[in-house]
């Protein structure tokens, strides 16, 4: 499959990071650091994937962030100050071919409906957080025992494991 055929996820940038952790904004580089984290999660999930990804976050680059290689299918945007990444998705989506094949992520409630109206599949931040912990987990069980197990018999250990978890 090339590359632009691949289904693609959309990630509001800071929307999911303001999810996941507590930002000490009194830290020079906190925010830079969990950028950073953000972008190596989505490397590691991409090489799992056969899909796209573009993280956008509101603001000017002013690191030079987007100007990094990075693996194929990754790409780090930013919108243009004073503008948010809101409208640089919304036009994502209006300029796709196939809007029904793009997941957005974000938690944003006027976003989320607007990128609805034209086809896109939505996931709150929280809900591709949990997602992406939990593929991470399967995958790292599969490396760590290298069993060849069938997708079913995986997701059998993983019910599991999850009981497992409720119950402690």
């Amino acid at each position: 499959m090339s590359m632009r055929n691949r289904p693609q996820i959309i990630i509001d940038g800071y929307n999911y990071i303001l999810r996941q952790d507590r930002i000490d904004f009194d830290q020079e580089y906190a925010l830079w650091d969990a950028r950073e984290k953000l972008i190596h999660q989505m490397i590691a999930y991409l090489g799992q994937k056969q899909l796209r990804i573009t993280i956008v976050f509101d603001g000017q680059d002013l690191k030079g962030i987007t100007k990094i290689r990075r693996p194929a299918g990754l790409s780090v945007l930013f919108s243009h100050a004073p503008q948010k990444a809101d409208p640089l998705i919304i036009k994502m989506v209006q300029k796709a071919k196939n809007p029904g094949s793009i997941t957005v992520v974000s938690s944003d409630a006027n976003l989320v409906n607007t990128v609805k109206a034209y086809g896109c599949i939505v996931t709150s931040s929280e809900d591709f957080s949990t997602r992406i912990a939990a593929d991470h987990r399967e995958i790292e069980f599969i490396n760590k025992y290298d069993a060849q197990l069938t997708p079913k018999e995986v997701e059998e250990w993983m019910r599991i494991f999850r009981e497992n978890e409720r119950k402690d």
